[in-house]
């Protein structure tokens, strides 16, 4: 695997003299049309001056991460974003499900899709790239990841790899190579820190855009595609759950954008999405104790004007008129932060500083007992 090169000289920031930068790996997550969210981290990153020296991406994330390694102007990405339509990528495979019904590959059109992607991405090798970059795709045949852009799977084109990234199960047919077929590496790492783990970073920063408990849900329709997508959606969650679960330690700068409210495939405002992953990579890129200390004391950011609250720790709180002490916060917390001995639950930890922000307590607990702040 090529590894991140290694500086001989310390990188450094604008204004901050001695200062050496650490290095970093971008980990942008997947999660359908919420992925917008990652132009708008981008755009935060640039606004504090916080460079990355190599990025991971997932399902959009790969889309999104493929432009940025190749060195695509923010400006542009946004103009990209904005003109987005469902039409654009959508289109049924009207004559195949005549002709073949459920034995049809996909509800929609590959060629569509990967269309479009070749007007976006520029035709470059993984080799070619202003960062390095890889992103994941499952492997039907064994169920095994892979990661295009490491040594045997850095050959295929950009526009390859990221569609097969994206390519989400029974939306898009599978990407083939070799005789075998590649889909969303979503389905089991929607935010792969354990591979950005082996690249050998001193930080990472990761985007999770898959939905919380405390967060707004999307509205559930009883039809069988929302039935699909929705139960894709929780194995998402609880995968995202035991990796965070797992990998999170004070190396991870965790950004997790509000947009748990949207559809995965909700089109209507796509700049309203990029603004809310500005939002809270800037909120969260100033109070992370990982990354506070790398903003150069002279940038002015929009919007900041008073000191971000330190994001050092979770709040925990649970309601006792909702607790019915069943016990679900105490299995699923990794960090002891319940005791469910009683008839109602108590908090160990008010000031939970070991949190990996998963949300499995929140998720979990029936009678949404419990509340999580300082996220």
């Amino acid at each position: 695997m090529d590894l991140i090169p290694r500086n001989e000289v310390p990188l450094r920031l604008p204004g901050q003299t001695g200062r050496r930068r650490p290095r970093t790996v971008l980990v942008l997550g997947g999660g359908g049309m919420r992925g917008m969210a990652h132009v708008g981290v981008l755009r935060a990153l640039h606004t504090l001056g916080i460079g990355y020296d190599a990025i991971v991406g997932t399902s959009i994330g790969s889309l999104v991460g493929a432009m940025a390694a190749a060195g695509m102007n923010l400006d542009e990405m946004g103009e990209i974003v904005a003109r987005v339509q469902k039409e654009d990528y959508f289109r049924l495979n009207f004559v195949k499900f005549l002709m073949k019904g459920t034995r049809a590959p996909s509800m929609y059109r590959g060629d569509t899709f990967r269309e479009r992607l070749t007007e976006i991405l520029p035709q470059r090798g993984f080799d070619q790239l202003e960062v390095p970059f890889y992103c994941n795709a499952v492997r039907l045949e064994s169920g095994g990841s892979v990661f295009f852009g490491t040594p045997g799977f850095d050959h295929v084109s950009l526009v390859d790899a990221v569609y097969a990234s994206c390519a989400l199960p029974g939306v898009f047919e599978p990407f083939e190579l070799d005789g075998y077929n590649y889909m969303d590496g979503g389905i089991v790492d929607a935010v792969p820190l354990r591979f950005a783990k082996t690249l050998e970073p001193e930080l990472i920063i990761a985007v999770d855009l898959t939905i919380k408990s405390t967060f707004k849900t999307p509205n559930y329709k009883s039809r069988v595609l929302s039935t699909l997508y929705r139960s894709f959606e929780i194995v998402e969650e609880v995968l995202v759950e035991h990796s965070l679960h797992m990998h999170v330690d004070w190396r991870t700068v965790l950004i997790q954008p509000k947009v748990g409210h949207l559809a995965r495939f909700d089109f209507d405002d796509v700049p309203s999405i990029v603004k809310m992953g500005e939002d809270e990579a800037l909120r969260v890129l100033t109070s992370h104790a990982a990354t506070r200390n790398m903003v150069p004391t002279d940038r002015v950011v929009p919007g900041l004007s008073c000191p971000a609250t330190p994001r050092d720790y979770v709040s925990v709180r649970i309601d006792p008129m909702l607790c019915i002490g069943c016990g679900m916060c105490e299995m699923v917390c990794e960090t002891d932060a319940f005791w469910a001995g009683d008839e109602r639950a108590s908090v160990r930890k008010l000031m939970n500083y070991e949190c990996t922000r998963d949300h499995a307590c929140a998720r979990n607990c029936p009678t949404s007992a419990i509340s999580l702040g300082n996220l």
